[in-house]
């Protein structure tokens, strides 16, 4: 039998963390979308019957990308089953951003910095 140990304080400290950022990710996006939600219906209801409807499903499906990327809640179904928190429920490099994170904190890829 497998029992749970508990999640050291440095892991937890960190999935705060990360949570944070991506709680805060979340809500600049929604302050992002509702105003532009607006403006692509009005644009669609505005622009040719032809192509209704194409801004404003196209910035839902811009949201949904984002959203799977982020993917703010589902990995708290599986954290607590290992050592690792949040780390333990994803693969590095596997396209969501605590993937890419721990890609990048294990060393397997280096951070990319913008050009200045």
């Amino acid at each position: 039998m497998n029992e749970y140990e508990g999640t050291p304080s440095g892991v937890l400290i960190r999935d705060f963390l990360i949570f944070q950022f991506k709680t805060v990710l979340d809500g600049m996006k929604d302050a992002i979308v509702i105003p532009f939600s607006i403006i692509a219906l009005i644009a669609d209801l505005m622009g040719s019957p032809s192509r209704r409807g194409r801004t404003f499903y196209a910035l839902l499906g811009a949201c949904e990308a984002f959203d799977r990327w982020l993917n703010l809640h589902a990995p708290a179904r599986n954290a607590t089953r290992g050592r690792d928190g949040l780390f333990d429920t994803s693969e590095p490099g596997d396209g969501t951003m605590v993937g890419e994170l721990e890609e990048i904190l294990r060393g397997e890829r280096a951070p990319v910095l913008p050009r200045a």
